[in-house]
């Protein structure tokens, strides 16, 4: 899962910092990346709950849920880090990858025109993100 560019949340439920915060998420996304999925969601769980606007939580939530096949867990969570980032690109290319699981593709195509929209106005310069926009576009070609 590629790693977000996370905003800081200005303010959480409890007495969590903006640093605490990401601290915490640093350490669920480590977790994640070396397959303790356990931890990492019991952690993500919480930050959802005391800092429901820091989306990259969302978005970790997200991975866990599709990885178990749950995918419309999977694409709640990916609404919920849109609703509290809306102009994250990582969150639409997920956004996008679960909707193609899905079949959705009128979802996938809306969220693929605002990302392509927002790499040729130049806001979107990653080239990790835009080769997951490259993927993406390609398997919705092929089911169109």
């Amino acid at each position: 899962m590629e790693t977000p560019s996370p905003k800081r949340p200005e303010t959480s439920r409890r007495s969590y910092t903006a640093d605490e915060v990401a601290d915490i998420y640093r350490l669920g996304k480590l977790w994640l990346e070396t397959g303790q999925h356990k931890r990492a969601e019991a952690l993500l769980h919480g930050l959802n709950e005391v800092a429901s606007d820091f989306a990259p939580a969302w978005l970790g939530t997200a991975f866990l849920r599709a990885q178990r096949g749950e995918y419309e867990e999977a694409l709640q969570a990916t609404k919920n880090a849109l609703r509290a980032e809306s102009n994250m690109p990582e969150a639409m290319l997920y956004l996008v990858a679960i909707a193609l699981t899905m079949g959705d593709l009128s979802t996938a195509g809306t969220y693929l025109g605002e990302v392509r929209e927002a790499i040729e106005a130049g806001t979107i310069s990653n080239q990790h993100i835009v080769r997951f926009y490259k993927m993406q576009l390609a398997r919705y070609q092929a089911r169109g």
